[in-house]
């Protein structure tokens, strides 16, 4: 799996998009929590292919800049928050934007945790 992924890497494309990302840090991160946050917000529909390719790119992101796991729990505190509010807001037991937020929220726990124990 390393030979592959040092071949991959040696593409010229892929390091200049490695350095552009490493470059524009907050700026990514920032676009990925805004993608979950309008997610829960404003998609009525659920997607496994959502939940899952973002997923997926945060966990690139955090291989590609170390992110440490309080980063993952502080997002996963920003969800907690945002799935109370819309629990206490909601005229209907559960709403999908709260179901949205909970999903989110147990899976950045599940990452959080196996990259806790990483460390």
């Amino acid at each position: 799996m390393k030979k592959i992924l040092g071949e991959v890497i040696k593409s010229e494309l892929i390091k200049k998009t490695i350095q552009f990302l490493e470059d524009n840090k907050k700026t990514v991160l920032s676009f990925v929590i805004t993608i979950i946050f309008a997610d829960i917000l404003f998609l009525k529909k659920s997607s496994d292919l959502m939940f899952f390719g973002i997923l997926i790119f945060y966990i690139i992101f955090i291989k590609i800049f170390h992110l440490k796991s309080r980063s993952t729990f502080l997002i996963s505190l920003a969800l907690l928050i945002m799935m109370f509010v819309s629990y206490l807001f909601t005229e209907t037991s559960i709403s999908t934007s709260t179901e949205k937020a909970a999903v989110w929220l147990v899976l950045f726990l599940i990452v959080g945790v196996i990259q806790q124990w990483r460390e």
